[in-house]
């Protein structure tokens, strides 16, 4: 391939990408050997040759599977929890090795269990703050303009328009659009004059003949070449993208719970959830001296819910009426409802009587976020009205979620209350990541558990 005086601008760090992935390297071994050579400092544990050939160890393998996984390769087009699930896995592959070693060679007990341990659950987490340091660094860049790479559409008009919303969405890939053609010939002309990096094939209907054509033409440049999928299959509710062997598949209603997220969902509900109880173990009591006090009846109330996958769980909560209904027709507490107590009222206006689902939560029948849990008589009305509303089911119910920090809380007079509500829900499954847990949580203690609705 030629290029012309007109070629594209490079990207600011293009002649240093190889040096770059070298660098990132270098790091990745500096963090494995710093780090067990730092805790047996600390833990002030002889630096014995056979701490240096762990470590040694522990880089090659690490290395080896990292080049397996195209983990040092651009991160350009990934999202920054593939990435950690890389290095999660890839660690873990390497401390089972480590120990199978030790075993076979019969050494385990010439190391110090505790600072094996600190290794083993430090050096992940270090590695994962180098990348996230590393990532964020390259998105302010790219950003700004630099460290940018050229992009084309090749596709009808109606996909490739759609396909550019999209891409132009993602200002941190630093890619820059240079056009999109319907023609590929005039396409391979700006390619082979101008330099583009990647080429973008998005074809709404079933156009293998000019597919293949475009690929056979492309594979005559350095281009890189990816096929978009058909964006209507892609918008799809909850659709995402998996590979099922070596097929892509479009996964449609699934939940994001797989591996890595589902660990750390079990493991954030198992820890937030221990001090959250005992935090507020203290205030639970005295809230149970005042619903004892305040009116006859017992102290918790049990409804039935659907939990995960639409199985029925039994809820707990504080009674904060008089009646306590679990029947085929439960009517929604309204403002000012003769049901509800006195104390009661204050306890939903606060929220206060949905503390014992922390119980729910150690459990495992309920997540600290999630889809708030309706009643099965709503879940069964809703559910005929609702195109999707099910799909909330997908995952465990939460004490917050999305919604409520969104101020959609309380009774739903309307069918597009409720609408707005299972919107919401859906979005949070669809966008699950750590950190928008996080974020709900702080957003739940900041602004406090009230509402205007909440009767």
């Amino acid at each position: 391939m030629s290029l012309s005086a007109n070629q594209q601008p490079l990207g600011l760090m293009r002649p240093l990408s190889s040096e770059f992935s070298t660098l990132n390297r270098l790091l990745d071994a500096l963090i494995i050997w710093a780090s067990l050579i730092g805790l047996c400092s600390l833990y002030q544990v002889d630096i014995l040759p056979i701490y240096q050939v762990a470590a040694l160890l522990a880089v090659i393998f690490y290395f080896l599977i990292a080049e397996v996984r195209s983990m040092y390769r651009s991160s350009r087009l990934q999202t920054y929890s593939s990435m950690i699930g890389k290095i999660l896995s890839t660690w873990a592959t390497v401390v089972i090795a480590l120990i199978l070693i030790a075993f076979a060679t019969k050494s385990s007990a010439n190391f110090s269990r505790l600072t094996l341990s600190g290794w083993f659950l430090l050096t992940p987490l270090l590695l994962a703050f180098e990348r996230l340091g590393i990532y964020l660094a390259l998105r302010h860049l790219r950003k700004k303009g630099s460290n940018t790479r050229s992009y084309a559409i090749l596709g009808d008009s109606a996909s490739s328009d759609q396909l550019l919303t999209k891409m132009v969405a993602l200002p941190w890939t630093g890619l820059t659009h240079v056009g999109s053609y319907q023609q590929l010939d005039t396409l391979i002309h700006k390619v082979q004059t101008e330099g583009v990096d990647y080429v973008f094939l998005s074809y709404s209907g079933n156009q293998q003949e000019e597919i293949i054509a475009a690929i056979n033409a492309l594979a005559d440049s350095t281009a890189s070449v990816y096929l978009a999928p058909n964006i209507f299959l892609s918008d799809l509710l909850g659709s995402q993208w998996i590979t099922l062997g070596n097929m892509p598949m479009i996964t449609i209603n699934d939940h994001p719970f797989y591996g890595t997220q589902w660990f750390l969902k079990k493991t954030e509900d198992i820890v937030l959830g221990f001090i959250f109880f005992l935090l507020t173990l203290p205030l639970m009591l005295l809230i149970a001296i005042g619903v004892k006090l305040s009116s006859p009846g017992p102290i918790l109330f049990k409804q039935r819910r659907y939990g995960l996958n639409g199985e029925t769980i039994w809820v707990l909560k504080f009674r904060t009426m008089t009646t306590q209904e679990d029947g085929a027709v439960i009517v929604q507490a309204k403002k000012d409802d003769a049901r509800v107590t006195s104390f009661g009222k204050f306890l939903r206006r606060t929220s206060l009587d949905e503390l014992p689902q922390f119980i729910n939560v150690l459990q495992g029948g309920m997540s600290i976020v999630g889809p708030r849990p309706h009643a099965v008589s709503h879940n069964e009305h809703y559910r005929k009205l609702i195109n999707g509303y099910m799909l909330r089911h997908k995952v465990k119910p939460g004490i917050t979620g999305w919604a409520q920090v969104n101020g959609l809380r309380g009774e739903t007079e309307e069918l597009n209350q409720m609408q707005a509500r299972v919107d919401h829900d859906l979005y949070y499954i669809n966008h699950w990541s750590l950190s928008l847990d996080l974020k709900i949580i702080f957003l739940t203690i900041l602004n406090g558990f009230t509402g205007k609705s909440a009767y």
